[in-house]
């Protein structure tokens, strides 16, 4: 079975008696890592509806008009829709369409040319090809003519805007074609934003004017099989496995523009209209996409991660500052460029959206902190991260009280205060959550900042005189609370506030996305754990599920409850088009098979490489340059019950640790040579080169 194919047999259904089916689209998605493309139709004619992760509007203030807009549609009349078939080949980018009277060759190139070609009998009326603006939320819109090839341009512009946005769209007739009674027409429509060249425009007309069809199509299929053989999965569930292989196509669909990454709906946008402005919401939607991206050997897909982020540093100095600490501090939520979407004056904390939590920055660090640890690379931490944790630190340095030899987490609360504004807020119904204690959430990110942030100084050999204030607090943070519940001790929420929802996984976020805890912590510590993940069963959770089975895999839980987890996402929220209809945000679930999958078959988090730990060994599997803590590329097969082959390749040379115990020797493979590795009772461990392949037998 192939893996890397999904079939769409009927229209996408967007709307059931009039009401939108919220915002996730329905329809056959493609993109190419900055340009997307979404399938539809009207009552007569089929869409392709076109975003780009770079087209926003930069109106200021939260609740605005502002936010990630459409470029616009592609519109086909004369397209018989009563049949309609799309096979999409992930592994190579490439949508094979029949409908009822043409078939449809579609592809994104890399060169953010859309490239299709239209097959018709002879006999049947030629589709019409048109594009279509949107006149919506005050938008400039123009169009013109010249040779053969027609050009638009959509542009947000004025003196109520932070900055102006344009782009440009050309479409071209490339050739056409009558053999054997079909009439076959290619056709290229180009897009180009402001943001990718001054001259826009004619960037766009000259892109179009030299497109080679051939050549993109073989550039597209280079660009998709490069992909996907920087790691693979194999294992018996292949419904699991195509949604595993479908779902990382998807998240580098939109990852790929490195000044502008995805927000909450990448670039699937359908019209004006997204929810919370498609903006970047620092609580965890904007971190979950890429939570599976190093565990598959994906960590290119970062490369535009700490864009915004370091965009943001001036303003984070500022915030930080409403609180008397140093270093940077975040709200909810902004934009690409610091785009203001999180100021309104009648919020309670100084008109800004913080909506009560001081933790989104340190969110923020979970995902550099996993780079971090999953490659090591410290020329590209220094360039690109490590002064954000280190500032980020230094809030926390500021901000933690220190009572009793402990320090400890005042006035940050576990959830949003979702009415922390208005006239109409009620500061005693919200007292608990405003003056909350130990929120275990933060506790979690505030322990992965620190053990973080004095790793990489340590390894840059930078900022000794903050050794002894980070080892300190690491000694000496507040334990997670807990409390019981039905009988049993479980984490509480927190210290003073919120004791427990059974919503949502805050309450587990401390063990994944955070890494305070797994297969090597203390007894007493994962039994809490495991009291907390069952006594509230989150696996269909709306924002949750994507840190909530995936947490499953770091305790070692049953590996079939975590499984029927992700076949009941697959079933409940799995759409035709391999997306997920979750409330929590648009792109956010795509994370959730491959990490979890991930999880279960290799771990290396806590300094130790685990194979298959949270997997039944009843159920074959086998996996590829899976990537472990240490900069290690992992590739090993279970068969019957038993490890049967073991491959670790060292990419930066560190001291090597798996609980493979039952290994004889150790083969550096460059040249079969055995090299020494001592034994315990669980591990072994052995010093590796950089670049160099270890078989284990």
């Amino acid at each position: 079975m192939n893996t890397y194919f999904n079939e769409i047999t009927s229209a996408p259904v967007n709307a059931v008696g009039g009401k939108i089916l919220y915002k996730i689209p329905a329809g056959a998605f493609s993109g190419n890592g900055d340009l997307g493309v979404v399938f539809d139709n009207d009552e007569t004619d089929l869409l392709l509806h076109i975003s780009k992760c770079d087209f926003w509007k930069f109106t200021p203030g939260a609740h605005k008009d502002g936010g990630i807009k459409t470029v616009g549609c592609l519109r086909i009349r004369n397209v018989d829709l009563s049949e309609y078939n799309i096979k999409q080949y992930f592994n190579k980018g490439l949508f094979d369409c029949r409908f009822g009277n043409a078939e449809l060759e579609f592809f994104i190139a890399p060169e953010n040319l859309i490239c299709f070609e239209i097959k018709t009998p002879e006999t049947e009326k030629t589709p019409e090809i048109s594009i279509e603006l949107p006149e919506t939320c005050d938008s400039i819109n123009s169009s013109s003519e010249r040779n053969g090839i027609e050009s638009f341009c959509r542009k947000f512009s004025g003196s109520n805007l932070e900055r102006e946005s344009a782009v440009s769209l050309c479409l071209r007739k490339i050739e056409t074609n009558v053999t054997d009674g079909f009439c076959v027409s290619r056709y290229c429509v180009s897009v180009v934003t402001n943001f990718d060249a001054s001259d826009y425009e004619s960037k766009s007309f000259d892109m179009a004017l030299n497109c080679d069809y051939g050549t993109c199509k073989s550039k597209t299929e280079e660009k998709w099989e490069k992909f996907f053989s920087a790691s693979k999965i194999n294992i018996d569930d292949k419904e699991i496995e195509g949604f595993y292989n479908s779902s990382l196509y998807l998240l580098a669909s939109c990852m790929g523009n490195k000044e502008f990454p995805p927000g909450l709906f990448g670039n699937f946008i359908t019209d004006d209209f997204f929810p919370w402005a498609g903006d970047y919401h620092m609580n965890y939607n904007y971190e979950a996409p890429y939570y599976c991206v190093f565990s598959s050997n994906h960590p290119e897909l970062f490369d535009g991660y700490m864009t915004p982020v370091n965009e943001m540093k001036e303003d984070a100095k500022k915030f930080a500052g409403f609180f008397g600490c140093g270093g940077y501090a975040f709200p909810v939520s902004f934009g690409p460029k610091a785009l203001d979407v999180y100021s309104q004056e009648n919020c309670k904390e100084h008109g800004i959206l913080f909506l009560g939590q001081k933790s989104h920055a340190a969110y923020a660090c979970v995902i550099p902190i996993m780079h971090w640890f999953a490659t090591y690379d410290k020329e590209y931490a220094l360039e690109n991260y490590y002064d954000f944790v280190l500032n980020t630190a230094a809030f926390w340095e500021d901000y933690l009280v220190k009572k009793n030899g402990r320090y400890v987490i005042k006035g940050d609360a576990a959830h949003e205060i979702p009415y922390y504004r208005g006239e109409k807020f009620s500061h005693l119904s919200h007292i608990g959550q405003i003056n909350t204690i130990n929120a275990i959430n933060s506790l979690g990110l505030v322990k992965m900042l620190f053990d973080a942030v004095y790793d990489m100084a340590k390894e840059l050999n930078l900022n000794p005189e903050k050794y002894p204030v980070w080892e300190d607090i690491i000694a000496n943070l507040s334990d997670f609370p807990t409390f019981i519940k039905k009988g049993k001790k479980c984490f509480r929420y927190s210290r003073f506030g919120i004791r427990w929802r059974d919503d949502n996984t805050v309450g587990l976020q401390h063990i994944y996305p955070a890494s305070q805890i797994g297969l090597s912590s203390d007894k007493k510590l994962l039994e809490i754990a495991k009291n907390t993940y069952f006594i509230n069963d989150r696996r269909l959770d709306d924002n949750g599920s994507n840190s909530y089975l995936p947490a499953g895999a770091r305790l070692g839980v049953d590996p079939d409850f975590v499984i029927e987890g992700i076949k009941q996402n697959i079933k409940e929220f799995g759409m035709p088009n391999r997306l997920f209809r979750h409330h929590g945000g648009g792109i956010e679930h795509l994370t959730m098979v491959p990490a979890t999958i991930n999880e279960m078959l290799l771990q290396g988090h806590e300094g130790v490489i685990r194979l298959f730990p949270c997997w039944n060994k009843n159920s074959d599997a086998s996996f590829e340059n899976l990537r472990a803590d240490g900069a290690f590329l992992v590739s090993s097969s279970l068969e019957n019950g038993k490890i049967t082959s073991l491959k670790i390749k060292s990419l930066k040379g560190r001291k090597c640790k798996t609980d493979c115990s039952d290994i004889k020797n150790v083969i550096r493979e460059s040249d079969n040579t055995e090299i020494p590795f001592s034994k315990g009772t669980e591990f072994i461990t052995f010093e590796t080169q950089p670049d160099e392949s270890y078989v284990l037998i």
